[in-house]
């Protein structure tokens, strides 16, 4: 495998620079994309902005209260900023095959490679007046605070159609529930300035499907209510069509009481993801929003950093619980960010929840793009920064297309993108730290089969590092503070996962050959733990360096945000490895080794559990809702 990385590095090289060469070349061409579905042309108001300017818009955000994690010893700058709240079949080296090979998958055919209504990340924008200076309360309180004010204003212009647009998934029960609490409230509110005549309203349930609650739209506000507590039906598809369902609505009332003149509409969309038809009908309607003059909001969630599944907390009857994965992020159009395990460190769910201070890209971009706001209302369960710090890292607002024309520009954006794309479709295996040594023979089946999964990624990690260097000659064109802070963490995580892996296989390798010996007669277990001495060689030992070098710049240029935190965390493992000895029984027993056939009986005895257990595990997730 290594013999075969080594040969295929100079033609690597040579073809992702004439792949790169190609990209400003094929910036002047046009391509026609054939949809099923005719898209109308739309001219972004954000299109034309400059990056300074783009970053300047005021956030929008109703955000629940949410306590600071308890710091802990040791606790790195970044973890300090941060609040604690609450397959594919394919191997990764074909998907970095298809994804780096420039004769498998030409950047040129769409500027860069992108994800599919699937996997798409997103970026988003978000307009107006902080919630806080409206005197917002945060949660859905807060929203329908907002809600109220901007109805409020709307009505002093025209006469308003407000549309309810509600995500029908059982995950959203409880707010939509809030939601109907808060409706006497925000229209007295309203009524209390007299300005509820010409106010009329609709309830919309979406799922698999779209549901007109309200055909013709009333004034009876315990009717409004009513219609979101009793008449909203659960979708149980786990599919999440927001886009087509305001699609339908904004054709189908478009000329409502427009005999009575001029009328101002507003769309709320309550949700707790990101849509899954967003690629398909994005454009569309924005475009339909834009020629009705409708103001879109949305009463959703922070999009996860980087990634696209959040969790739902779900409890059933029979008391099992599970974290349900939904699709709450990523917040960039494109994928900037690597997904890579923290090897040799103590495992840490929350850096996978982190929220990224956005909303997910599709919503937030309606929203801001119709003149509404994006309103957060809950927050991941992961770290959170302070967005004072966060507003340097917007994400982009503008179209795809524009993005696409820019990332093919830089060869440091083009090579992040593609590599960032591969680790999306496929995940690093994390290695095995703990060995069996009941004997000699489990000991060398053990490393043996660990080694396997490991000899993969060494190959996979170097495909990446000659990628993304491919690029880095362009890595000080990068204008925005988010672009250098991805491509600085992706070189230096890459370039000490390398050296990890490879001292790994080496530490294994050469256990395997010549078994260590026990300081201790009842040890039994051999564990792998992170150590400064890289016994790999010179190359490694100075591409640790250079991965240091790579991390501390994240750390010092860019302090408070997420990518420092993972920087602080890579850093704070050691690149190295050493053997540590410690006695664990046989499971299901007391005895520590044992000969071929003994430790056999056991070990199968223990399987055996272990399929009891799953078989249980199974009937417990026999009523799991699609969400």
């Amino acid at each position: 495998m290594m013999s075969s990385f080594i040969k295929d590095l100079p033609a690597l090289g040579v073809s992702l620079l004439m792949n790169l060469s190609v990209l400003a070349a094929f910036n002047f061409v046009v391509f026609e994309i054939s949809r099923t579905d005719p898209v109308n042309t739309i001219v972004s108001d954000l299109q034309d902005l400059t990056q300074e300017e783009r970053l300047n818009f005021a956030e929008s955000i109703t955000e629940d209260q949410v306590g600071n994690g308890g710091a802990s010893d040791g606790m790195p700058p970044s973890l300090s900023a941060a609040t604690a709240v609450a397959g594919n079949e394919a191997s990764m080296q074909e998907k970095l095959e298809e994804a780096l090979n420039p004769e498998i998958a030409q950047l040129a055919e769409a500027a860069v490679p992108r994800f599919d209504g699937h996997d798409i990340v997103s970026t988003v924008s978000i307009k107006g007046n902080t919630d806080n200076a409206m005197g917002g309360t945060g949660g859905v309180e807060g929203a329908m605070d907002r809600v109220a004010f901007e109805i409020r204003q709307s009505l002093k212009d025209r006469k308003t159609l407000v549309i309810w647009l509600m995500d029908a998934s059982g995950s959203l029960d409880k707010r939509r529930a809030a939601i109907a609490d808060r409706f006497d409230n925000i229209y007295k509110q309203l009524n209390t300035g007299g300005t509820t005549e010409g106010l009329y309203s609709m309830v919309v349930s979406f799922g698999d499907k779209t549901n007109i609650l309200t055909p013709e739209p009333i004034q009876d506000v315990a009717a409004l209510s009513e219609v979101v507590r009793h008449k909203i039906k659960t979708d149980e598809t786990g599919h999440e069509y927001v886009f087509g369902a305001l699609k339908m609505v904004l054709e189908k009332y478009r000329g409502w009481q427009r005999n009575q003149g001029p009328w101002n509409r507003m769309v709320f969309i309550v949700t707790d993801e990101r849509g899954d038809d967003f690629e398909q009908y994005l454009e569309d309607v924005i475009s339909l929003a834009k020629r009705s003059q409708t103001k879109v909001y949305t009463i959703g969630n922070a999009a996860i950093f980087g990634r696209q599944k959040g969790y739902v907390h779900w409890v059933g009857e029979n008391g099992y619980e599970e974290d349900i994965p939904v699709d709450q992020g990523p917040e960039s159009a494109f994928p900037d960010g690597l997904q890579l395990p923290f090897v040799g460190a103590r495992p840490d769910w929350r850096l996978n929840q982190m929220s990224s201070s956005y909303g997910p890209y599709a919503l937030t971009r309606l929203c801001a793009e119709t003149g509404g706001l994006y309103l957060i209302t809950e927050e991941s369960r992961g770290y959170g920064f302070d967005r004072a710090i966060m507003r340097r890292y917007a994400p982009d607002y503008r179209p795809v297309r524009v993005q696409e024309q820019e990332i093919a520009k830089n060869p440091a954006k083009a090579a992040l993108v593609t590599v960032a794309s591969a680790t999306y479709q496929e995940s690093l295996p994390v290695p095995t730290l703990e060995f069996r040594a009941y004997n000699d023979n489990i000991l060398k089946n053990d490393l043996a089969e660990a080694q396997k999964a490991p000899a993969e990624a060494v190959y996979a990690m170097g495909r990446m590092y000659e990628a993304l260097k491919a690029g880095e000659s362009s890595r000080d064109k990068l204008r925005e503070d988010r672009w250098r802070a991805a491509y600085d963490l992706a070189m230096g995580r890459v370039l000490a996962m390398r050296v990890r892996f490879l001292g790994y296989n080496q530490m294994l390798a050469a256990m395997k050959l010549s078994p260590k010996s026990f300081e201790k007669k009842d040890d039994n277990m051999w564990r792998l733990v992170a150590s400064d001495k890289i016994e790999s060689g010179p190359e490694m030992r100075k591409g640790g360096e250079l991965a240091r070098t790579y991390l501390k710049r994240v750390i010092d240029e860019h302090p408070g945000t997420p990518w420092a935190l993972m920087a602080e965390r890579e850093l704070s493992t050691p690149l190295g490895w050493t053997w540590e000895e410690f006695s664990q029984p046989i499971p299901g027993s007391t005895v520590l080794k044992g000969n071929d056939q003994e430790v056999a009986r056991l070990l199968l005895a223990d399987e055996e559990r272990k399929k009891e257990d799953n078989k249980k595990r199974v009937m417990q997730r026999k009523n799991v809702p699609k969400l």
